[in-house]
C-alpha cells in the first residue's frame, strides 16, 4: 500500500515538472519578438515588401531613411508590417536599416538595399514595331508612346511629313529620379495602296539613343468599277462622320442621293462603260474638320458631286486639298458643290477643274481676302453658274464700321467703287472681275459683306467692258444665238443698248441682295435685258436691313423704283417695259412672245 502511494507521488511530481517546463517554454515563445526576414532587396521602381512579426509583445519600428515607410509602424502581437519603398532618385545603389523593437528594448534588424537608375530614356515597346491604321477619325489620328526618363532628351522624326511630333519635351529637375509620361505623335491619312514607314529618334543628354520604327497600313484598294464606286462613297461619308449613311447590303441604285448612269443617257452612247457607274452623289450632314476625304478622287465617272451641311461650319477653317482636283483628268465632272463646309482657302490646282466645270457652288463658307483669286473666267471658261452666297464667316454682322482687323468675320469685299477709304483687308478687285465675266448665266452673291457703289455705265466703259454694237442686233447674230426670244427682245431696246456696256449679257439669274451696297442703281441694272427675270425687288434692290457700311452709311440704294412699269419716281423718262415691251407680263401672268 505504501509502495503504491510512493509510485503515485512520483508520477504526480513528474507530471508537475513536465508542466512547469512546458509553461516555461511557452512563456519564452510568447514574450520574444521575431520577424521573418533580415534583408530586403528592391528595384529602382520601389515597391512593397511584407514582413511577418511574431511574438506576444508590444513592438514598434524605426528607420533612418525618408524613402522607407512602415505600415503599421507599431503594434501588439503577431501581424504583418508592410515596408513601402519609394522609387529611387539616384543612379547607384542606396542602403538603409529598419529596426523592430520589443517592449524590453530588444530589437531585430532588416537591411534594405535598393538599386538605382542609369541615366537615359526607356520606351515601352521599343523592341517592337509600332503599327498605325491608314485612316481614322481626326481626333484618333495619333500614336501615344509611353516613356520613362531621368534626363532631358530631344526628338526627331523621319517620315516624309506623314508622322509628326506633337508634344513638347518635358523638362524635369529631380536629379536622377525618372518620370513616366506619354508622348504623342500625329499621323496623316495614307492614300497610297502601299505601306509607309517612319522612324522616331530619341536622343538623351546621357545614355543610349533610342530608335523607334513606325509602320502605317496601306489604303484599301478601290477598283475602277461599280464596286469601287460604292466603296469610295461609303469610305468618304464614313471619314466625314456622316449622320445619315447608306446600307452597304442594298443595291447602290437605291441609295438616297446617288444617281447612276443609264443606257439612255447621251454620254453613255459615247462611253458604254459608264452604265451603272456613279453619275451624281450628294453628301449631306456630316462633322469633319478636314478637307474632302482622299477617296473623292476615285469618283471618276461622276458628273455632279455635292457636299453640304458640315456641323458648326462658321467655327471651322478648312483648306481644300488637291484630291478633288484630280477628277479633272477624266473630263466628267460638270457640277461641284462644296457649301456650308467651313472652307477658308482653295488650292492652286483648283483651276484644273475649270477644264470641265459648268456649275460651281461655294456658298456659306469662311473665305478670307485673296483666297478666291483662282476663280476667274480665264481658269473656268466653261462655267455658266457660280454661287457665292455668304462666303464670309458670320452673317449676323450689321455694322462694318465697327469691325477691326483682329475680328475674324471672313471675306470682306467691295465693288471697287466707293468714295471712302476701305480697310486693307477688303478685297477691291474680285467683284469687277465678276462683272467682266460675260459667259455667266447665273451668279448668286447674296448675304455677303459686299459694300460700295455699283459702277455707272460710263465707269464700266472706262474700265474696259465691251459695249453693244450693231453686230449684236444683225440677222446673223439672231440666227446664231440659241435664245431667239432674247435677241428679239433686245432688238426693241436697240436705241438704249447700242453703245451701252455689255454686262452679263447671258445672265438669267442674279442675286446681290442682303449685302451692304449703297449709292444709285446704274442704268445697266435698271435697263438690263434680263432684269425682269431676276426678281429684282427681292434679289437686287433689297439690301441688308439696318446695316451700316465701313463709312457708317446705311446700306441700300437711293433710287430704288417702285415697279418696272414706272421709273418716274427715280427721275427716269422711260420705264423698263418701255425699252422691253416683250418682257411685260400679260394679264394671265405670262410674257408677250
Amino acid at each position: 500500500m505504501n509502495m503504491k502511494k510512493i509510485v503515485n507521488s512520483v508520477v504526480t511530481l513528474t507530471a508537475c515538472l513536465l508542466c512547469l517546463m512546458s509553461c516555461k517554454e511557452d512563456e519564452e515563445v510568447i514574450t520574444t519578438l521575431s520577424i521573418d526576414k533580415t534583408e530586403i532587396t528592391m528595384g529602382a521602381d520601389g515597391g512593397i515588401e511584407p514582413v511577418t512579426v511574431s511574438g506576444d509583445v508590444n513592438w514598434q519600428t524605426s528607420t533612418d531613411a525618408s524613402w522607407i515607410k512602415m505600415t503599421p509602424a507599431a503594434g501588439y502581437g503577431p501581424g504583418i508590417c508592410e515596408v513601402k519603398i519609394d522609387s529611387s532618385v539616384i543612379a547607384g545603389f542606396r542602403e538603409a536599416e529598419i529596426r523592430f523593437y520589443s517592449s524590453n528594448n530588444a530589437f531585430k534588424t532588416i537591411k534594405v538595399v535598393q538599386a538605382g537608375y542609369e541615366k537615359g530614356v526607356y520606351v515601352e515597346g521599343a523592341d517592337e514595331e509600332f503599327l498605325v491604321e491608314n485612316s481614322a477619325d481626326t481626333d484618333k489620328r495619333f500614336l501615344d508612346i509611353t516613356m520613362t526618363a531621368n534626363v532631358n532628351f530631344s526628338v526627331r522624326v523621319e517620315s516624309d511629313g506623314w508622322l509628326t511630333y506633337k508634344d513638347k519635351v518635358p523638362e524635369y529637375d529631380y536629379g536622377a529620379r525618372p518620370r513616366t509620361f506619354k508622348q504623342r505623335f500625329a499621323w496623316t491619312t495614307n492614300t497610297s495602296e502601299t505601306e509607309r514607314t517612319a522612324q522616331i529618334i530619341i536622343t538623351p543628354d546621357e545614355g543610349e539613343v533610342v530608335t523607334l520604327n513606325v509602320r502605317q497600313k496601306s489604303a484599301p484598294k478601290i477598283t475602277d468599277n461599280r464596286a469601287g464606286d460604292s466603296l469610295a462613297i461609303l469610305a468618304i461619308y464614313d471619314s466625314m462622320k456622316g449622320m445619315l449613311g447608306w446600307d452597304a447590303s442594298e443595291n447602290m441604285m437605291y441609295w438616297d442621293g446617288v444617281e447612276l448612269w443609264e443606257a439612255t443617257d447621251a454620254e453613255v452612247k459615247e462611253d458604254p462603260d459608264l452604265v451603272g457607274r456613279v453619275k451624281s452623289v450628294t453628301f449631306r450632314l456630316f462633322d469633319t474638320k478636314e478637307s474632302l476625304p482622299y477617296q473623292v478622287q476615285y469618283l471618276k465617272t461622276a458628273r455632279s458631286i455635292y457636299f453640304s451641311g458640315n456641323t458648326n461650319t462658321f467655327l471651322k477653317s478648312i483648306r481644300l486639298g488637291d484630291d478633288i482636283c484630280k477628277l479633272a483628268q477624266y473630263g466628267n465632272l460638270k457640277e461641284l458643290t462644296i457649301s456650308a463646309y467651313g472652307l477658308v482657302e482653295l488650292p492652286e490646282n483648283f483651276k484644273e477643274l475649270g477644264k470641265t466645270l459648268e456649275v460651281l457652288d461655294l456658298s456659306s463658307n469662311n473665305f478670307s481676302t485673296g483666297k478666291l483669286d483662282v476663280i476667274s473666267e480665264t481658269n473656268f471658261p466653261k462655267l455658266k453658274k457660280l454661287r457665292l452666297n455668304k462666303i464670309n464667316r458670320y452673317d449676323t454682322t450689321k455694322d462694318l464700321s465697327k469691325i477691326t482687323e483682329k475680328d475674324s468675320v471672313g471675306y470682306r469685299w467691295s465693288t471697287g467703287y466707293a468714295d471712302y477709304n476701305l480697310p486693307e483687308q477688303v478685297d477691291k478687285t474680285f467683284f469687277m472681275r465678276l462683272l467682266k465675266w460675260d459667259s455667266l448665266e447665273e451668279l448668286a452673291l447674296s448675304l455677303n459683306l459686299l459694300e460700295g457703289n455699283l459702277p455707272s455705265d460710263e465707269e464700266l466703259i472706262e474700265a474696259g467692258l465691251p459695249v453693244y454694237t450693231e453686230a449684236d442686233f444683225d440677222k446673223s447674230a439672231v440666227e446664231a444665238d440659241e435664245d431667239k426670244k432674247f435677241i428679239d427682245t433686245i432688238s426693241t431696246a436697240k436705241p438704249y443698248l447700242l453703245g451701252a456696256p455689255k454686262v452679263w449679257p447671258k445672265m438669267k439669274y442674279l442675286s446681290i441682295n442682303l449685302c451692304f451696297l449703297t449709292g444709285e442703281l446704274p442704268d445697266w441694272i435698271l435697263y438690263h435685258p434680263y432684269l425682269a427675270y431676276w426678281n429684282p425687288f427681292s434679289l437686287i434692290f433689297s439690301q441688308e436691313i439696318d446695316a451700316i457700311n465701313s463709312n457708317k452709311q446705311k446700306a441700300g440704294f437711293s433710287n430704288e423704283p417702285t415697279n418696272l412699269s414706272n421709273y418716274e419716281n427715280i427721275g427716269k423718262e422711260k420705264s423698263y417695259y418701255d425699252y422691253y415691251p416683250l418682257r411685260k407680263p400679260k394679264l394671265d401672268g405670262s410674257e408677250d412672245e
